[in-house]
C-alpha cells in the first residue's frame, strides 16, 4: 500500500494544486499538508482526510484508497463542498450570477450563452462586467437563506440585478451550466464558492466526483460539480440534481448554459493580488511611488487569478517595478510551467480556422467574429475591439518542441 504523503502529493500534483492551493480549498492548514506529504505526520484524523479529499475533488475509488493508506476505513463518507479558507476576491458578481442561476426555475439564462448562442454583455469583457446579472427579487430572497442576520456571503448572493430571459427551447434548461475560460481563470475557485454558499445557505447536497457515476439523493437538491463531460442521463434520472461543469470549452451537450469567465477587471485584479502579496510580505504595501508598476503588473499579467498567485510569490525578492521590467521583458517569465502548459492545452481546444483568426488578431487585426475565442476566454472585449490576452499570445509566440501550429504552440502534452 502506497504511504498517505506520497498518495496525497501525487493526487495534488496532478490536480495542478499547490500546497497552498489545497489549503484554501480544503480549509486545511498548509503546515498540515506539508507534514502529511514529508511522512512527518502519518495518521491524519478522518475529518482531515475527508477534507483534502473533497478539495481535491476524488472520486469515489481516489477517495476510498486515501482513506485507506491514512489507516481510515474506506466506506463511503459524506461529502461536503470544501470551504476556502481565503474570501474570493473580485468574482462576487460572477458568483451572484452563477448561484440565481442555479436556484431559478427554467426559462432564463445569465450572463452566458444557452445552446451555442452568446448573450449579450457576456464573453469575457475586459471590464468584467459581462456576467453581473443574477436573478428576480424573488431569487435573490431565496438564495439569502432564513430571514435575519444576513453575513457577507449571504449579501454576495442577494445583491445583482435581473437575468436577462431567454424563451428558445431546452432539453434539460438552466440544470446543466458550464463555466468556460482560459486556464487560470478561476473557474473551479467560483465553482467553490457558489457550492458552498449552496450548501450552507440552502442545505443543498454537493457531489465532487469528476468521473466516477454519482449516488444521488433524490429527496433534496444536488449539485454535482465535474471537470469531465456529464452523462446527460443523470440529469434525466434525477430531477432535483444541477451540474457544473469547469472547462475550457463547452461541452456542446443539449440545453448547456455557457458561463464565460473573462479577466479581472483592474481594480478587482489589484485587490486580488495585494491580497495574495501579504500573504509572503505581511508587510508590504501601495505607495504613490509603486501604485503604477501594480497597475501595470495586473494589466501584463490579464487579469488572470492563476498568473496574478504566481507573480504574488516574486515579491519576496523583487520590487513591483524590477517584476514588471521582467514580465514586459517576458511575460512567461513569472508564471509556472504548469500555467504555461495549461495556456498551451487552451489553445489546443481551438479548430483550425479559430487558430487562423487568433493569429490574425495577435497580429492587431481586428476580428469581430471571435465568438468561440470569447468564449474560451483567449480574448477580451476592448471597447469596440476585441484583444488578445498578453500571456495567450506570448504562449503562442514561444518556441516548443513537439507538434504544433503555426506560432510554435504544442498540440499535445503529457498526461
Amino acid at each position: 500500500m502506497r504511504e498517505f504523503g506520497e498518495l496525497l502529493r501525487t493526487h495534488r500534483i496532478h490536480a495542478g494544486l499547490t500546497q497552498q492551493q489545497l489549503a484554501d480549498f480544503a480549509m486545511v492548514s498548509v503546515r498540515a499538508i506539508r507534514d502529511l506529504e514529508c511522512g512527518r505526520t502519518r495518521s491524519p484524523r478522518a475529518e482531515t482526510v475527508r477534507l483534502l479529499a473533497d478539495g481535491l475533488r476524488l472520486d469515489e475509488g481516489s477517495r476510498a484508497d486515501l482513506q485507506q493508506a491514512g489507516g481510515r476505513t474506506s466506506g463511503r463518507m459524506p461529502v461536503a463542498p470544501p470551504a476556502p479558507m481565503m474570501a474570493i476576491v473580485g468574482r462576487e458578481a460572477e458568483a451572484a450570477a452563477l448561484g440565481a442561476l442555479l436556484v431559478e426555475g427554467a426559462g432564463s439564462s445569465v450572463g452566458g450563452v444557452e445552446e451555442g448562442r452568446c448573450l449579450p454583455g457576456s464573453g469575457g469583457s475586459g471590464e468584467g462586467q459581462g456576467l453581473a446579472g443574477s436573478g428576480s427579487v424573488a431569487t435573490r430572497q431565496r438564495l439569502a437563506g432564513p430571514a435575519g442576520g444576513a453575513g457577507p456571503a449571504e449579501h454576495r448572493l442577494a445583491t445583482a440585478p435581473a437575468p436577462r430571459t431567454h424563451t428558445g427551447p431546452s432539453r434539460v434548461p438552466r440544470r446543466l451550466v458550464t463555466i468556460t475560460g482560459v486556464s487560470g481563470s478561476g473557474k473551479t475557485r467560483l465553482a467553490l464558492e457558489v457550492a458552498g454558499e449552496l450548501h450552507l445557505r440552502r442545505g443543498w447536497s454537493v457531489l465532487w466526483y469528476p468521473a466516477a457515476r454519482p449516488s444521488v439523493d433524490d429527496d433534496q437538491d444536488t449539485l454535482l460539480v465535474t471537470d469531465h463531460r456529464p452523462d446527460l442521463r443523470l440529469l434525466d434520472a434525477h430531477p432535483r440534481l444541477r451540474v457544473v461543469v469547469t472547462a475550457l470549452a463547452p461541452t456542446g451537450l443539449p440545453g448547456e448554459h455557457v458561463f464565460p469567465l473573462g479577466p479581472l477587471a483592474d481594480d478587482a485584479a489589484l485587490r486580488l493580488l495585494l491580497t495574495l502579496v501579504h500573504r509572503v510580505r505581511p508587510g508590504f504595501r501601495p505607495e504613490p511611488s509603486n501604485q503604477a508598476a501594480l497597475t501595470g503588473l495586473v494589466r501584463e499579467l490579464d487579469g488572470l487569478p492563476s498568473a496574478l498567485e504566481f507573480a504574488a510569490g516574486w515579491f519576496m525578492v523583487y520590487s513591483p517595478q524590477h517584476l514588471l521590467e521582467r514580465l514586459r521583458s517576458n511575460p512567461m517569465d513569472p508564471t509556472s510551467a504548469h500555467l504555461r502548459d495549461s495556456l498551451r492545452r487552451s489553445l489546443s481546444t481551438l479548430d483550425e480556422q479559430q487558430r487562423a483568426t487568433l493569429e490574425r488578431m495577435i497580429d492587431h487585426e481586428c476580428h469581430d467574429d471571435a465568438h468561440a475565442l470569447s468564449v474560451r476566454g483567449l480574448v477580451r472585449r476592448a471597447g469596440p475591439r476585441y484583444e488578445v490576452l498578453n500571456l495567450v499570445r506570448a504562449a503562442v509566440r514561444e518556441p516548443v518542441s513537439g507538434p504544433h501550429f503555426a506560432g510554435g504552440v504544442a498540440l499535445t502534452w503529457p498526461c
